[in-house]
């Protein structure tokens, strides 16, 4: 019984996965996608599946490594994360201008 319903889980997940890549290019972006928001729901279902399954193994073992890093302690990912976060803070503190150059 968990087999099937963890097998439902995803294969919502991957649904709502598709459904809302294919929102983002079709709505969102406003892009021309072949067959509209449903063709482009079917290629972003498909992609979302082919993805998981062909990058699943390598993505795991970048994060594994940006978070362990080069045998210190020092959570890469997360660095990167917080220093983003706190420049985009500093960004919008300064009212977002932007750089003149002369």
């Amino acid at each position: 019984m968990k087999e099937i319903l963890s097998i439902i889980i995803d294969v919502g997940v991957y649904l709502i996965l598709g459904g809302i890549l294919s929102w983002l290019f079709y709505s969102w972006k406003r892009k021309d996608l072949l067959g509209g928001f449903i063709g482009g729901l079917v290629v972003g279902i498909f992609g979302s599946i082919l993805g998981a399954l062909l990058l699943h193994r390598p993505l795991k073992y970048s994060i594994d490594f940006l978070q362990k890093g080069l045998g210190s302690n020092v959570d890469i990912l997360a660095a990167i994360f917080g220093g983003y976060i706190a420049l985009y803070i500093f960004n919008k503190i300064n009212h977002d201008k932007q750089r003149q150059d002369y």
